[in-house]
């Protein structure tokens, strides 16, 4: 089981990815509860990819 503090860490490296990849005034993100720390980002035409916490690489992923 995971600390909250690896959580936040892991929350954050997320973000970080989001951030390094996105304008962020342009997209939408929203929680997706269903990947680990994931975010649905979406962007003006409505084009969308989940952001997540893989634990098995121990890395940011994404899929479309």
């Amino acid at each position: 089981m995971m600390s909250l503090k690896e959580q936040e860490i892991y929350e954050e490296k997320v973000m970080e990815w989001i951030d390094d990849h996105f304008v962020l005034n342009e997209v939408e993100i929203e929680e997706y509860p269903f990947f680990l720390h994931g975010k649905l980002v979406r962007d003006k035409r409505g084009e969308s990819m989940i952001v997540f916490w893989c634990v098995i690489y121990g890395r940011v992923d994404y899929r479309f």
